[in-house]
């Protein structure tokens, strides 16, 4: 189904410049729309099973290919990725949502081709709901994460931990590792070959729904914040 983007995002990935970039716009802009048409298929399914993601079209979802080198020590301009964050209010929403990203690379991690969820780097208030509602509901939690279908599909994303307690939680929470995470999101990588089948739609619908319960749990605790606040 995306036949264009891989090949693109590769050339651009040798050739990340703004010269070579405006002499292959045309290219670019036929990826990009592929993308976007992809994007869209992908909303309405989602929206069968999630209908909490809303009226959202590709257009709130898709992220900008253009870098923000201002902070960074990588000047290259353009990213050598395709992005996209279905949830309610798009790709600037904080609550938790399905992300589908595509790059040309066979590392198997972040370099790579991936379906992604739960939520990533919430603000301080946030979090600390997230957290609370995990160890108020921890068996629901628990039965959540250690799922057959969730641990057979999903991998955490390493990394992004506190290494003492959090603040607020008590020292003896026989599940305090559960609680220390920055972040609780969580991918699986996709297949290269796949992205041109046509089959991605359908395997894509597989995976989200098995995203469902963790957001809905999730969702619930930042949306009961936001209410509260």
């Amino acid at each position: 189904m995306l036949q264009k983007c891989i090949p693109f995002l590769r050339e651009l990935e040798a050739n990340n410049h703004k010269e070579w970039f405006d002499a292959h716009r045309n290219e670019y802009l036929s990826a990009k729309e592929e993308y976007e048409r992809f994007i869209d298929l992908l909303i309405g399914e989602i929206r069968r099973f999630d209908p909490t993601v809303g009226s959202i079209t590709a257009k709130d979802c898709v992220f900008r290919i253009y870098r923000d080198v201002r902070f960074s020590p990588d000047k290259t301009p353009y990213k050598n990725h395709f992005g996209a964050y279905i949830a309610q209010g798009g790709k600037k929403s904080d609550l938790c949502g399905y992300y589908f990203h595509i790059e040309p690379s066979d590392s198997g991690y972040l370099n790579s081709s991936l379906w992604a969820g739960g939520v990533y780097s919430p603000d301080a208030s946030t979090l600390k709901a997230v957290r609370t509602d995990i160890y108020e509901y921890i068996d629901d939690y628990k039965n959540i994460i250690r799922h057959k279908d969730f641990t057979d599909c999903f991998k955490w994303f390493a990394g992004n931990v506190v290494k003492t307690v959090p603040k607020g939680f008590p020292k003896d929470f026989p599940d305090i590792e559960l609680l220390k995470p920055k972040s609780f999101s969580f991918y699986r990588n996709i297949d290269e070959s796949l992205l041109g089948s046509e089959q991605l739609l359908k395997k894509s619908v597989e995976v989200f729904k098995k995203m469902l319960p963790f957001n809905k749990f999730i969702n619930r605790a930042i949306l009961y914040h936001r209410e509260t606040e």
